[in-house]
């Protein structure tokens, strides 16, 4: 066993054993460890030239606490990221909920399991969806009864609420607009999309 130095660039590294049973492979392996030179990029001074990597150590010459030479550059260090990687899983639930595309239930309360069902398939329709986006919350034009005015802003609202929560919404104020009186549960489906912009056929 050899103990000797290195320099390379403006570093000496020090202490470094070799194993002259070992090929010098293993040696240029040992210095890529501490330097980050490949063993193919590394050119190492000894007696006679440079060292190969099957070279017998007994005929290379090399003294214990002798100071070497390498020559090579060093892989490109890998940089971390400028910004933490975020897992899904590590994301709050409403993120989560958006990134995936899911949208939250509605609560049912008690006798609304089909009013549910139909409110979350008319939500799934894009051209609904941008109708009511578009609705004026400000007023109702002529053409448009109060009634409906009412039941297209608590639509809405509701739709706005199943985007924004990744929990069950509760459709109470969607419910008592349109449940007030008895004919609109039959109903209710007409007054969604009648509002004062037409609705594209889908």
């Amino acid at each position: 066993m050899l103990t000797v130095s290195v320099k390379w660039q403006k570093k000496v590294f020090e202490g470094i054993e070799i194993d002259v049973s070992l090929p010098p492979y293993v040696f240029k392996a040992q210095l890529y460890d501490l330097t980050g030179v490949p063993p193919e990029r590394q050119k190492i001074m000894v007696k006679g030239g440079l060292l190969k990597d099957d070279a017998d150590w007994s005929s290379i010459g090399v003294k214990d606490g002798q100071k070497l030479m390498m020559m090579g550059t060093a892989d490109e260090i890998v940089k971390a990221p400028e910004k933490a990687i975020v897992f899904a899983e590590d994301l709050p639930e409403e993120e989560q909920a958006t990134n995936l595309g899911y949208s939250a239930g509605l609560v049912n309360l008690g006798n609304t399991c089909y009013m549910n069902s139909t409110v979350q398939c008319l939500k799934s329709v894009p051209e609904l969806k941008s109708a009511l986006s578009n609705y004026s919350l400000a007023g109702r034009s002529n053409d448009v009864d109060q009634t409906s005015h009412m039941l297209t802003v608590a639509t809405r609202e509701l739709f706005g609420d199943l985007d924004r929560s990744v929990n069950a919404v509760s459709p109470t104020q969607f419910w008592m607009v349109s449940f007030w009186k008895p004919h609109l549960k039959y109903l209710f489906l007409v007054l969604i999309i009648s509002t004062e912009k037409k609705i594209p056929s889908v």
